[in-house]
């Protein structure tokens, strides 16, 4: 009752502490632009944070300005030096002082605006770069007066992620209203199919004052507007909440901050904020400001932080990257326990000829006349215990189709998944011990395999936020031999996941799930080619759910409730192995690898989220990471005649349509004895039931003997124990 009590308070406290806490950017560092970039109306970075753009809104400039970041998204050290310049004064529209500017999403093309409606777009031949730059021709339209004739100062563009929607900002229409529209592009990043969609009005901001730029987080479900005005009045940063990505019309007001003024400059203006933008990880926001109507000591670059992702009014955790980082925790729980028993039908296929490779000879001894005629049934019952390897590819005798051969494989895999447009970085470790036990019968492989696991991810979106999942699963595997040397290994399994989610070290959520999944690979074991390829193919496939649960988190209006979640993942996969073996006497050298190509199946999957300051409920949709892998695999295993092993094997997964990849390394080490043992038990019901157990264990020339008495129905028991060595010379 006082632990629940406690984390009642708790709850309470973290509830209350996020509700009334303010989120606001906190001014790290400012860095003059003066007779450097003119007027500078709006600012950008390239993806690593290296590059800096700026466009110009001096009367004459009419150019975006490109510099060098010596350290990345830190202003402080942008190369001067390095300016490069791309005019944007060319063309039909001829489009004179430039202000708003956006890249498409691979840094290929880049569009500019200004507030008369001239719009142009320029092809980079390098990425993020003006160097060589060329005009796209006209697209047809003027965004003053078409498609729509009540647009009046346009000063932003934005796009989608995928480029199939573009957004302009209205500073004012002709009838005094505020508003962004929305665009359709037939093609992305095509202005020329464009086709008028929605617009939203921006209410309830300082009559004075005009609206400037507008941008989204990483996902479109959040809005930031800001205004601006030359007269030294306050001005504020608006922030909406769009409950589908990049839908406006599905937009709620959250709440809105003041934007940081300078003191009044000696000429009597102050430093008119413009344009805004955030770092890759939206941890920081950069904002351009410009002294009217004249170069002087206003123009410049400011560098904010914030205390989390895009963290403007209110902080949200990055559900797509969290929620992307539990759904890849629940495939890679798969991809650990295929992986592994497949290992394991590799490895009895390898040493197939060792079918003796343990034993534990039992050796009962009952000097009980009562007792002496189970003597035989029990001692061939205990011998039938054996821990005897089984063959893939030969019959054995009927004793050992009996017997069960006993495994265990450890592993550690450290790997990053990489960005997409939607989702962070993550680095991830994983650790894990595996326990099975198999038998043949009748030229079968049937057994059970239990793995632990650990799996840590490291999300790299610059709020400390982490997963610790602890696994828990158990397996069903067989391999059943088809004609022409063919086999078809199956395995079913089911697993129990606990994750915890952190931030800055402490539990701010925990999650439970639970899944079932299948795997089965065909394998044709006719090698071809002087190498010795074997081909396969597989299938995997498996249903996850995961339960709701609340995120606290530990930064100010972050408190998320999210939903029951259940899904889908699979792979198909193709590819060839190869095994050689060389005979060393009575050693042996296995060369073993493969080379496989993986297709992911497991769709785009949508789940939903609710923050606790405005009750609204978001869909977040976490897409596929990358459909097209590649792993690889190269091992060496090292037998001696007497059984011991020594095992390293070395594994790679790559993405390859996006930035990703697993490492995995194995080092086993194996050993085996052949134990010669004698299990004497005495049991005298005669005199006062007296028990004697001794175990003799022969060890070269010496022999080791335990002995102990034990009076099993006296009311008081007498019991001894001794230890007796001897040796044979």
């Amino acid at each position: 009752m006082k632990k629940l009590l406690v984390k009642i308070f708790v709850i309470l406290f973290l509830l209350s502490s996020n509700l009334f806490a303010e989120v606001k950017p906190t001014l790290l560092r400012t860095v003059s632009l003066t007779n450097i970039v003119k007027s500078p109306s709006d600012v950008r970075f390239n993806p690593a944070g290296t590059r800096i753009f700026f466009s110009d809104y001096h009367s004459g400039a009419n150019v975006l300005l490109q510099f060098d970041v010596d350290t990345p998204f830190n202003i402080s050290t942008i190369d001067f030096n390095s300016k490069v310049e791309l005019a944007t004064n060319g063309g039909v529209d001829n489009i004179q002082q430039p202000q708003g500017f956006e890249f498409n999403s691979d840094g290929t093309k880049v569009f500019a605006i200004n507030d008369g409606g001239g719009f142009n777009a320029h092809l980079l031949s390098t990425p993020y770069d003006f160097s060589n730059a060329t005009m796209v021709a006209d697209d047809g339209f003027h965004f003053k007066t078409d498609p729509d004739p009540d647009i009046n100062n346009n000063r932003a563009v934005k796009f989608n992620n995928d480029g199939t929607k573009m957004f302009l900002i209205d500073a004012h229409t002709v009838t005094g209203g505020k508003r962004i529209i929305e665009f359709n592009l037939s093609t992305p990043y095509d202005t020329s199919t464009v086709t008028e969609g929605n617009s939203f009005a921006i209410s309830g901001t300082v009559a004075a004052a005009v609206l400037q730029d507008f941008s989204f987080d990483d996902d479109g479900t959040r809005m930031y507007v800001i205004e601006s005005r030359i007269n030294p009045i306050a001005t504020f940063i608006y922030v909406y909440k769009l409950s589908t990505g990049f839908d406006i019309t599905s937009a709620t007001f959250v709440g809105k901050v003041q934007q940081v003024f300078e003191s009044l400059g000696s000429d009597g203006t102050n430093g008119t904020p413009l344009g805004m933008g955030f770092s890759e990880d939206g941890m920081k926001l950069y904002q351009v400001t410009y002294q009217d109507k004249a170069i002087g000591t206003r123009d410049r670059v400011h560098e904010y932080d914030l205390i989390c992702p895009y963290g403007i009014v209110i902080c949200e955790t990055d559900a797509v990257t969290a929620i992307g980082a539990q759904v890849e925790i629940a495939k890679n729980v798969i991809y650990q326990n295929s992986s592994t028993i497949f290992k394991r039908f590799d490895w009895l296929r390898r040493n197939d000829e060792r079918t003796n490779l343990t034993n534990h000879e039992i050796k009962l001894n009952i000097h009980n006349p009562i007792l002496a005629a189970l003597k035989t049934n029990l001692e061939n019952s205990l011998n039938n215990i054996e821990y005897t390897q089984v063959s893939l590819k030969k019959e054995n005798s009927k004793i050992n189709k009996k017997n069960w051969s006993y495994w265990s494989h450890g592993d550690i895999s450290f790997g990053r998944v990489g960005d997409t447009a939607s989702s962070k970085p993550k680095e991830v470790k994983t650790k894990g011990i595996m326990f099975g036990a198999d038998k043949l019968v009748d030229k079968k492989i049937f057994g059970y395999a239990f793995r632990y696991g650990n799996e840590e991810v490291d999300i790299d979106d610059g709020s400390s936020d982490e997963l610790d999942a602890q696994t828990f699963s158990l397996n069903i595997y067989s391999s059943v031999p088809l004609k022409n040397r063919s086999n078809l290994n199956l395995l079913f399994g089911a697993s129990y996941l606990m994750i915890d989610q952190l931030g800055k070290d402490q539990v701010t959520g925990q999650r439970n799930g639970k899944q079932i999944y299948t795997s089965m690979s065909y394998e044709n074991e006719n090698e071809y080619t002087k190498y010795e390829l074997i081909p396969f193919a597989k299938l995997e496939m498996g249903i996850t759910q995961f339960s709701d649960y609340t995120d606290f988190g530990v930064v100010s209006n972050s408190v998320e409730s999210h939903e029951r979640l259940t899904f889908k993942t699979g792979n198909i996969s193709a590819g060839l192995k190869f095994d050689d073996i060389l005979y060393l006497n009575e050693d042996t050298i296995s060369r073993n690898g493969f080379i496989e190509y993986i297709y992911d199946l497991t769709p785009n999957i949508d789940h939903y989220v609710k923050n606790h300051l405005d009750n609204t409920t978001l869909k977040k949709t976490i897409n596929t990471h990358s459909l097209h892998n590649v792993k690889g695999n190269i091992g060496f295993e090292y037998m001696y005649s007497d059984g011991r092993t020594i095992a390293i094997n070395y594994e790679r997964f790559q993405s390859l349509d996006k930035s990703g990849h697993k490492d995995s390394l194995l080092i086993k080490f194996g050993g085996v004895k052949k134990h010669n043992a004698n299990l004497d038990l005495i049991y005298d019901p005669i005199n006062d039931n007296n028990t004697k157990v001794s175990y003799l264990k022969q060890m070269g020339n010496f022999n080791l003997k335990l002995k102990s008495n034990y009076s099993l129905f006296s009311k008081i028991p007498d019991y001894g124990a001794n230890i007796e060595i001897s040796g044979t010379f």
